[in-house]
């Protein structure tokens, strides 16, 4: 029964896009789903359940789904989590119950503006490196070197923007987490 129950939450998944097969339905542990898609920041899925399902003509359990997903929100909506999900630049506090909500929000924000300036600095980085490279290619045409120039240009007078606001992101999450005590 183990077996049937992980190779269903392997295939779960990976199934992507459609919410659940056929076979997944006949062997759903409705609590589990339900748990695993509120611990993973889910939005419910239990109306994509309904329409997956309706092939086999199985009708999810709405009340073990709804339990497992309260469980599986209270496990996703801590504020370690929030953050450390933020930082990543995955989830949502929205998902959390409102009155979580507020509580919350900080820790999604200063890791969310984190992860942003810091994704933008290293996008910033790679591309430099990568025009500064294909400008020392000795069989470019002149229209990609003037092209690759303007880029390269744009990107040294953007360079101190986007190094302010890493810099910034890197002070603000640092004194976020002496703070609050997170490593």
């Amino acid at each position: 029964m183990k077996v049937i129950f992980l190779l269903t939450t392997l295939s779960f998944l990976l199934s992507g896009c459609a919410a659940m097969s056929v076979e997944q339905c006949k062997t759903a542990n409705w609590f589990n789903v339900g748990e695993k898609d509120g611990s993973a920041g889910r939005e419910s899925r239990l109306d994509q359940y309904y329409s997956s399902c309706q092939k086999a003509n199985i009708t999810p359990n709405q009340n073990l789904y709804e339990k497992g997903y309260q469980k599986g929100l209270n496990f996703y909506c801590r504020p370690e989590t929030i953050f450390d999900e933020a930082l990543e630049g995955r989830g949502d506090y929205r998902v959390c119950p409102i009155e979580k909500r507020d509580s919350l929000r900080t820790y999604y924000q200063v890791a969310h503006e984190y992860y942003q300036a810091n994704s933008e600095f290293e996008r910033s980085q790679t591309d430099m490196s990568y025009y500064l490279k294909e400008l020392e290619r000795k069989d470019l045409s002149v229209k990609d070197r003037d092209d690759y120039k303007k880029r390269l240009y744009d990107l040294r007078l953007n360079s101190s923007r986007v190094q302010y606001r890493y810099q910034d992101a890197v002070r603000n999450l640092e004194r976020f987490k002496a703070e609050r005590g997170l490593q």
